[in-house]
């Protein structure tokens, strides 16, 4: 079950919904969140407290059956996961990965699954078995090529050990489902790498390394790919789960405090971050950054690996546009304790174009230039506000994590390659690359500073002195229930 078909239009159509217009948003960016905080009894408190293990337990058997119904259709269901080529610079030293897959049958074990109805979240913490990604691997040195024109390549596979996913899920009700909706989620784990490649006809060379995590450049590039690809499982398998409980059922008729509990964090969730995100945008307008520039990227290729003739790519600087379409994709989740309250949901772009104006390529008798131009029509970005309830440390306020989630429906476009157009659906693989391994850092930096910038204004706006002399703090006040 990785969904209901019911639900999955149903959470379409929301998805749909829900998005945020940045025009509907300008017409409140100089007002606040105009948010009447609901609390819970603390009889109320005891009663949902009392249906937390049986709902806890049903969970975690329908979770667990849904995990063995995997295994008994794995003829059935994907296991075989393609990623993306990946490109990396090491000075001089170009690196590319292509071809990578994951084989892997969905299957994650619970070592804790926790539900806290009075939150509104579920606790994980999950382990999976062995994860091995297989590939290709070609190593070309620039400097080397123009004195001796020789390359490595071969086949790798990074396996990841002691994989775990550990965090909180916020729950949202629609309908009568509770749903579960945004991940903070982190994953820990660690990798052997190994290559394999020919010296000659019959003589094969297999390699191995084992480094600390932070030491594994290679493990750790693909590992963000990776991670977007066990999210998207795990969001579907515990959603397929979760929906299916009745939240009038689960609490016996007793529901309606917890629906409004429920729509009181939602508004004060969604208020929040769209006052933020609309003063972020409105300083990326002012600071021309709609569009932000990105590292160019080059590439030595080879027509057949056999080939003696070995080609260069290099293209111009590239650029992302455009950031002031950014807009919330769902309702967001909050949690709340004595100490701090956290907001975290996904961001998306309406209209997310990436490119380069400019390449160049020389291939034996070939001197081409071009341009190559790319729209993104899928973008999720986790972004995760913390507050502290301090009146006297407002400063501690900050974007907690910001990450990319998922990339998907990507166009490319490719002009100019003329009588190398073989080269195309490579050329768009690198493209694809290098967005991944780096230009979406470039955009991320640029995100969390607008939000950092925003939350600063924000805090200068609401504590300056008023008219009646006292110090305001409204923008504070709303966001907190104590």
């Amino acid at each position: 079950m990785l969904f209901t078909e019911r639900f999955q239009n149903r959470s379409r159509n929301l998805e749909t919904l829900l998005v945020v217009d940045s025009m509907e948003s300008q017409n409140n960016r100089t007002s606040y969140p105009n948010i009447d905080t609901f609390e819970l009894t603390s009889e109320y408190v005891s009663f949902l407290e009392q249906f937390n293990p049986n709902i806890q337990e049903n969970i975690v058997s329908a979770f667990n059956n849904e995990m063995a119904r995997n295994h008994r259709r794995k003829n059935f269901i994907k296991t075989v996961h393609n990623l993306d080529t990946i490109l990396l610079s090491l000075d001089n030293t170009k690196i590319e990965l292509s071809k990578l897959t994951l084989e892997w049958l969905p299957d994650f074990k619970v070592i804790n699954l926790g539900v806290n109805l009075c939150k509104l979240c579920l606790d994980i913490d999950f382990k999976l078995d062995d994860l091995p990604v297989s590939g290709n691997y070609e190593v070309n040195n620039v400097a080397l090529q123009n004195v001796l024109p020789v390359s490595s390549n071969g086949a790798i596979t990074v396996v990841y050990t002691d994989v775990t996913v550990k965090g909180r899920v916020g729950l949202l009700i629609q309908g009568d489902s509770f749903v579960p909706e945004n991940y903070d989620v982190d994953y820990t784990w660690n990798s052997e790498v190994s290559v394999s490649y020919f010296i000659n006809r019959d003589t094969k060379v297999e390699a191995k390394v084992t480094r600390p995590t932070d030491d594994q450049i290679i493990a750790k590039t693909i590992w963000t790919q990776l991670k977007e690809v066990l999210t998207t499982i795990l969001k579907d398998q515990l959603k397929g789960v979760v929906v299916e409980y009745s939240v009038q059922e689960s609490l016996a008729d007793e529901d309606e405090k917890l629906r409004q509990l429920a729509q009181s964090q939602l508004t004060k969730a969604n208020g929040l971050f769209d006052t933020l995100l609309c003063a972020a945008k409105d300083y990326l307008v002012a600071k021309d950054l709609r569009t932000i520039e990105t590292p160019p990227f080059e590439v030595l290729y080879r027509g057949k690996l056999s080939s003696t003739e070995t080609g260069l790519f290099e293209s111009g600087n590239g650029y992302i546009k455009d950031l002031s379409t950014l807009s919330r994709l769902s309702d967001l989740s909050l949690f709340e304790d004595e100490r701090q309250l956290l907001v975290y949901g996904t961001l998306g772009m309406r209209e997310f174009k990436h490119g380069y104006d400019s390449f160049k390529t020389k291939f034996e008798d070939n001197d081409l230039t071009g341009s190559l131009k790319a729209q993104v029509r899928g973008t999720e970005i986790f972004v995760k506000l913390s507050f502290e309830k301090s009146e006297e440390s407002p400063q501690k306020t900050k974007v907690e994590k910001i990450e990319t989630r998922l990339l998907r429906d990507t166009a490319i476009d490719t002009s100019g390659l003329g009588s190398l157009s073989w080269l195309i659906p490579t050329t768009q693989s690198w493209v694809l690359g290098h967005l991944r391994s780096t230009s979406m850092d470039i955009l991320l930096k640029q995100i969390e500073a607008a939000f950092s910038y925003a939350i600063e204004a924000e805090m200068k706006k609401t504590t300056t002195t008023g008219s009646d002399g006292d110090n305001s703090r409204l923008f504070w006040k709303s966001i907190f229930s104590k």
